[in-house]
């Protein structure tokens, strides 16, 4: 019987707002993976008043793809492999120290566009 969490991470991953992508460690070999993409805003209190700016992009990886992700490593939206390096694409350079969720089963990384 198929695991039903599996499932529906699986789902979560085929959703909108997901996208394909490779995962290029900075001293290691590029893998396919399917991201999570957001881009939230921020609400920072300005006098008596608010100001909503955007918080950056925010990309949500399977731990059961991506082990250990680290800052100065990329993640290209709609790349391929091809002779073992990544080609196409949008990359993006995650800073900062990943995140895992609450179950372990996901990484929340921070990026910028390069």
């Amino acid at each position: 019987m198929s695991d039903p969490f599996a499932m529906a991470l699986d789902a979560l991953f085929m959703a909108p707002g997901s996208a394909a992508a490779v995962y290029q460690p900075a001293d290691g070999v590029p893998v396919k993976i399917r991201v999570v993409r957001s881009a939230p805003d921020r609400e920072t209190g300005f006098g008596q008043g608010r100001i909503i700016n955007n918080a950056g992009t925010l990309f949500e990886l399977r731990r059961s793809e991506v082990v250990n992700p680290q800052s100065g490593d990329f993640v290209v939206i709609d790349a391929e492999i091809v002779d073992g390096q990544v080609s196409g694409g949008e990359p993006f350079m995650l800073f900062g120290d990943p995140v895992l969720d609450l179950e372990r089963v996901g990484w929340t990384c921070g990026a910028n566009p390069v």
